[in-house]
């Protein structure tokens, strides 16, 4: 409910049968696109798609909510998509964004450069795309931020259970 995800069931639009995501400005004043992800397992064409004119490289999932902890965690814990925000916000961690995907473009940067934050948590998924999208982050952004890498066990936090964040995720960063 936090986060506005509802589901289109209307056959005439383009999220047709997909669970959407609203995705608002940093201030939360403004919806500024959506993403839609597919309900069924099989399913034709790509797992997720924007919405028209909607280029997810300008945001952060979850900014507008997270803003204010990062603030005063003076730290941001990135992750690559929606559910793996949802799931740590569950668990209590609540200065996570989303990259919608496995790499951070300069203009997530910038949002991260303004947002308070002076480390960055990479908490990219366990698969080959998540270890380079992590190794990629790290180029563009080790003289900007302290960094730390967390990896786990699971494919990606979406997939973890509460109690497992809790054993796996928060010893490696409750100091930060």
């Amino acid at each position: 409910n936090e986060f506005d995800v509802g589901v289109c069931v209307d056959q005439t639009k383009q999220m047709r049968d997909r669970v959407v995501v609203p995705v608002y400005d940093d201030d939360f004043e403004h919806m500024v696109g959506c993403v839609g992800r597919t309900m069924h397992e099989n399913y034709d064409g790509r797992k997720w798609i924007n919405s028209k004119d909607f280029y997810s490289g300008a945001w952060l999932y979850g900014y507008w909510l997270s803003k204010d902890h990062i603030r005063k965690t003076r730290t941001a814990i990135l992750v690559e998509g929606q559910g793996d925000v949802w799931k740590l916000w569950e668990a209590g961690i609540k200065n996570v964004v989303g990259m919608f995907g496995s790499s951070l473009t300069d203009a997530q940067v910038r949002i991260l450069e303004t947002s308070g934050a002076f480390e960055l948590v990479l908490l990219t998924d366990n698969d080959d795309a998540g270890k380079k999208g992590k190794k990629s982050i790290i180029r563009k952004c080790e003289r900007i931020f302290n960094i730390t890498e967390v990896s786990i066990e699971a494919k990606d936090v979406g997939d973890m259970s509460i109690e497992e964040i809790n054993k796996e995720i928060k010893p490696k960063i409750g100091n930060l």
